[in-house]
């Protein structure tokens, strides 16, 4: 069986989402692009990440939408995207892109730990879980 297809029960089983809402986002995401050909590992932890809020989850479907529109077959797009974002970003949000970037750059492998440590005490939950679901993806 084909990861796509088994990665939303893994997740909710390994008990990632926060709330019931980045569930939501996270489900229609995933099922709006996990066709296409860009969506790999990498860009699923992306979603996962975004899905956090609307407004995160919002700007990666629109960046999605464009890569689908240039009739992408890789995230380089996303990369250069996130290269000219990421200068507006405050801390935590620049922390967190980071860690997509480099979701995006190293899509087989989940980062160590060390990026929590630089984020305020109420990010840190955010980092977590996305960190747990890139374990969890890596390992489908």
């Amino acid at each position: 069986m084909d990861w796509k297809n088994k990665v939303i029960d893994a997740l909710i089983e390994g008990d990632c989402f926060f709330s019931t809402f980045q569930k939501m986002r996270f489900i229609q995401l995933f099922n709006k692009l996990k066709d296409e050909a860009f969506f790999t590992k990498g860009f699923c932890k992306c979603v996962f990440l975004a899905s956090c809020d609307q407004e995160h989850t919002d700007f990666l479907s629109k960046a999605a939408d464009k890569l689908i529109e240039m009739g992408a077959r890789d995230t380089d797009y996303m990369l250069k995207l996130s290269d000219e974002h990421i200068a507006s970003l405050k801390a935590n949000e620049k922390i967190l892109f980071e860690l997509s970037d480099s979701f995006l750059r190293y899509p087989d492998t989940t980062p160590d730990e060390t990026c929590l440590l630089e984020l305020s005490r109420s990010w840190v939950p955010i980092g977590d879980s996305a960190l747990q679901a890139s374990l969890i993806i890596d390992n489908l």
